[in-house]
């Protein structure tokens, strides 16, 4: 098949993004996942969130503990 040799020769960054796009597509009709998704988009707007400064934090010290 055509699209498998294609993830097969995919880089394993490439691969992690589509497992994590196919997951949602899996997902997305499905009323709890949305509900979820509102919820969470509910406490960004409330204030909730991450600076990119702060992400790149914690992305580098979890990146330091092999995470």
């Amino acid at each position: 098949m055509e699209i498998k040799s294609g993830i097969e020769r995919s880089s394993a960054e490439e691969r992690a993004y589509l497992a994590a796009f196919l997951k949602h597509l899996a997902r997305k009709d499905d009323p709890a996942y949305r509900s979820e998704l509102t919820r969470l988009n509910q406490e960004i707007d409330r204030g909730k969130k991450f600076s990119l400064a702060q992400a790149k934090r914690l992305h580098e010290t979890l990146k330091a503990e092999g995470l």
